[in-house]
């Protein structure tokens, strides 16, 4: 079953790879930035686990694998985000995160549900576990670089009309967002990649910029609970939340692009902190058994 999944993950890949371009989003460039901020502030031990782990392909590689897996493994879609009311500010995991399918709450199986916030959690033990087969290690690696990034986005943090896939909006005088015309400007998406796209940057310029601002400031993780992260990003989703049909301007442009600035730093260098405590020790070497030896 593993191998089938691994061949209709790379099919959609490929497909994905040939389709036509279009407008790239946080789930995409932004996840990108996530990952490469996280490898620039990994000790040297941690960056030897990932590479052992992940074998040629970079933290900005996988970081948008879980897009891919999505359709092929349905559960995993409430993964990618909380929604936390639109009253609530603060993190209630019996309110905001749902049980696994079949689970009943504080039953014994109950130890890890269906949302970011508990998923984030979920693979950092994972990836800290020696025992575990090093495949499911680097799956858990994958998931993990996702859903940082995810959670960092301020609108996976909210249930305000689904994370504000039901606000339509206009984004600078267009109904649509990105090359296909029938692609209907929503507010989540405005926030998924439309508004990194507007600052027309490519990825090294853009972390660069990020990582230039990060050294000014001298900027730091700060927590490493994801339950702070999810509550932060909800705080600000409710500041960015605008009425539908509000044509989205070059001053809400100027006013939130910085805080999007900000959380993908923020996300890189959590990211970083979670793989950095996670990888203490340096990779163990596997060397597969040669079946002619063995007779």
């Amino acid at each position: 079953m593993r191998k089938l999944l691994a061949v209709l993950a790379s099919s959609a890949l490929l497909a994905a790879t040939l389709a036509p371009p279009v407008a790239s989003a946080w789930w995409e460039k932004g996840h990108r930035l996530v990952g490469q901020i996280a490898w620039d502030h990994l000790t040297p031990v941690a960056r030897r686990n990932v590479k052992a782990l992940l074998g040629k392909e970079s933290l900005s590689d996988v970081a948008a694998w879980a897009d891919v897996y999505r359709p092929l493994v349905t559960q995993t879609g409430g993964w990618h985000y909380t929604d936390i009311p639109g009253d609530k500010t603060t993190y209630d995991r019996d309110r905001d995160c749902p049980t696994q399918p079949g689970v009943k709450p504080g039953s014994y199986n109950d130890k890890v549900r269906d949302c970011a916030t508990d998923r984030i959690l979920f693979f950092e033990s994972r990836i800290a576990d020696p025992k575990l087969d090093p495949s499911e290690r680097a799956e858990s690696l994958k998931f993990l670089v996702h859903f940082v990034g995810d959670i960092h986005q301020p609108f996976h943090a909210s249930g305000v009309e689904k994370g504000g896939n039901g606000i339509q909006v206009k984004a600078f005088g267009q109904e649509s967002c990105g090359s296909n015309a029938n692609s209907k400007c929503n507010l989540h998406a405005v926030w998924d990649g439309y508004l990194i796209d507007r600052r027309n940057l490519t990825d090294a310029q853009y972390l660069a910029k990020l990582e230039g601002e990060i050294r000014k400031e001298r900027l730091i993780a700060g927590s490493n609970n994801p339950i702070a992260w999810t509550e932060q990003s909800k705080i600000l989703s409710d500041a960015a939340i605008v009425p539908t049909g509000t044509n989205l301007d070059e001053a809400y442009y100027d006013k939130n692009i910085p805080l999007i600035d900000r959380q993908l730093e923020l996300g890189g260098l959590r990211l970083a902190a979670a793989l950095n405590a996670a990888f203490t020790a340096p990779p163990t070497t596997f060397h597969p058994v040669n079946p002619e030896r063995a007779k």
